[in-house]
């Protein structure tokens, strides 16, 4: 299990240059239906099940996955469109962003009426903690992400786990001032201790955290012992329940369960991510679920009624008279169950030949090519 943090954000998956809809291969006006049917055929072409031990194809995979969460939400999509990969940044503020490339559109024009007003406009409000002013202001904590290895049969049906979550005590050394023994804070004169600067000249006061000081309005020499962050890090225990239909890749936000606040800030939220271990028989994309199903050589040729396992439990369904191997039957709403959605179950039949020697069998199949209308692989070039 491993753990990562960074405050606010949900942690990326493809580097921000990823077009997503060149991931899936769909034009940008593409329609739900269309980015569906688009991830579900390559979901089936990279799935890790189709590609063991390839390491490409699993991280080809897990973009296909982050692309279709994406833009299969249409606010998700939305903000996407307008603003890219930042507009999905945790804590991000589209209005801001909007007046502020409105702003910026006609100040490059040349102005507009009204344009040199002076206002001011603080970078923290827009993207995040680069800008914000440091421990002297109660800062939200950072996020942690776990990263928990899933069967595959609890990932669709949902389980309980106990995750080990790191956490942190107040540093021994300083007991929790972050400051060096025998030291004091010191007025920050860049700043005049307000911990903000202005970063750009002109009408509109575009104000960011005093580089100088780091925001915090005052000067510290920094804790040894915890670098100044004045705690140190511990490890709790703590209980999630992974809902139905969890995927490989899959997200859940656990709030107030991530990095302890400063200043009386509020906790971070633990992010759990799925990954699931692969199955024998099932493979999945999406909410769709494939089995490879053996019949025997009677069942293909004469049909017949089988039962077949499924999320919900044994199912009888009719494999249809001369039926072919690669052949798929559709089972509807017999896939993964994820909220209020339903993929469904496909059944890919393998037709087995007997591996013990037969006499009369063979000399029945002989007979049985007669029945052929003609050279079953006549016409098949290169």
């Amino acid at each position: 299990m491993s753990y990562f943090a960074g405050r606010g954000h949900r942690i990326p998956t493809m580097p921000e240059t990823t077009d997503l809809y060149q991931v899936l291969g769909v034009a940008r006006d593409a329609t739900d239906k269309q980015i569906r049917e688009a991830y579900r055929k390559l979901a089936r072409k990279w799935h890790p099940d189709v590609n063991p031990n390839n390491a490409e194809a699993e991280e080809h995979f897990k973009q296909l996955t982050a692309a279709f969460e994406v833009l299969s939400d249409a606010d998700r999509r939305k903000l996407y469109d307008e603003f890219g990969h930042e507009g999905l940044q945790g804590g991000f503020d589209p209005d801001k962003a909007r007046a502020y490339r409105s702003w910026s559109s006609r100040r490059n024009a040349g102005g507009a009426p009204g344009d040199q007003v002076p206002f001011e406009f603080d970078l923290g409000d827009l993207f995040g903690e680069a800008f914000q002013p440091r421990p002297s202001a109660p800062r939200g904590g950072a996020d942690i992400l776990a990263e928990v290895e899933l069967d595959f049969v609890d990932a669709l049906r949902g389980v309980e786990l106990q995750v080990a979550v790191p956490g942190h005590a107040a540093c021994p050394t300083c007991g929790g001032s972050g400051d060096q023994i025998g030291t004091r804070p010191r007025h920050c004169a860049a700043c005049d201790g307000t911990g903000r600067r202005q970063v750009v000249e002109g009408p509109m006061r575009i104000m960011g955290a005093c580089d100088t000081c780091g925001g915090a309005g005052q000067r510290r020499t920094p804790c040894s012992a915890c670098r100044g962050e004045g705690f140190v890090r511990t490890q709790t225990t703590t209980k999630v329940r992974i809902p139905p239909g969890a995927d490989d890749g899959s997200e859940l936000r656990v709030r107030g369960q991530g990095e302890p606040g400063l200043g009386g800030g509020p906790a971070g939220d633990l992010l759990i991510r799925t990954k699931v271990r692969p199955h024998p028989h099932f493979r999945r994309a999406g909410l769709d679920l494939t089995l490879t199903l053996p019949i025997t050589i009677s069942e293909a040729y004469s049909g017949a009624r089988v039962r077949v396992p499924t999320p919900d439990g044994s199912v009888e369904m009719t494999v249809p008279p001369h039926s072919q191997s690669g052949q798929r039957l559709r089972l509807k709403s017999k896939g993964v169950a994820r909220a209020n959605r339903r993929g469904d179950l496909y059944i890919e039949l393998s037709v087995r030949v007997p591996e013990r020697d037969d006499a009369d069998l063979a000399q029945a199949l002989e007979k049985a090519s007669a029945v052929y209308g003609g050279p079953i692989r006549e016409g098949l070039r290169l």
